[in-house]
């Protein structure tokens, strides 16, 4: 039984107010990752897939602030409690038949691998077939888009400086070992381009799944 607890209420709460989804019918839950460094728009595009889709979204981000709330950045058993609080809110929806879930997290090589293992092996379990997508657009575009006025108010990266020392400090260009990755430049692309070209691709994957 998932253990009740700050992060389960927090989650409840927001799941409540982003719910794209209908568990009617549904059996298997499909899981697609949008992943990238900050500021090159993947929760905005998880959020229309989502929409398009009638699934969830989970944005990496209710999992950090929860563990940083409870544990603090960079004390020990932070990414721990940062990926159990994940699997265990996926598992939670995997449990409840939810139809589809778009997850997104800024994977870093290595430091991520701890997590996406974790993750791995929970999908594996429930006989989850994931998708990844890798996010990215032009250095000019990037900082374009940290610097616009709709990022203001709120704790994402919001200066070319800070973006500047977040690219350098930070391994963004590796893809996820042991997984097949759709790399997708979303340069002077609007976020519903970019959620149906996404779209298209996941159309492909379950139909080659079928023929299979």
């Amino acid at each position: 039984m998932l253990k009740i607890g700050l992060e389960t209420v927090f989650i409840y709460s927001y799941f409540r107010i982003v719910n794209f989804n209908d568990p009617e019918g549904a059996h298997v839950l499909k899981f697609t990752m949008i992943y990238g460094p900050s500021g090159v728009g993947k929760e905005s595009v998880a959020r229309e897939l989502a929409k398009r889709k009638n699934w969830r979204l989970f944005p990496q981000h209710l999992a950090f602030d929860i563990s940083c709330a409870v544990i603090g950045f960079g004390n020990d058993g932070f990414e721990a409690y940062q990926r159990q609080t994940c699997i265990e809110a996926f598992q939670t929806l995997i449990d409840n038949n939810t139809n589809g879930l778009v997850f997104t997290f800024c994977y870093v090589h290595p430091a991520s691998n701890y997590f996406i293992n974790g993750l791995l092996e929970m999908l594996e379990r429930n006989d989850i077939s994931p998708n990844f997508i890798r996010l990215s657009c032009t250095y000019d575009e990037h900082v374009c888009r940290v610097i616009d006025e709709r990022r203001k108010n709120t704790n994402k990266i919001q200066s070319k400086e800070y973006l500047d020392n977040y690219l350098d400090k930070f391994d963004f260009s590796t893809d996820i070992p042991k997984v097949k990755t759709f790399h997708l430049d979303n340069t002077g692309m609007s976020i519903q381009a970019t959620a149906a070209e996404i779209e298209r691709y996941l159309a492909t994957t379950t139909e080659k799944s079928l023929l299979s």
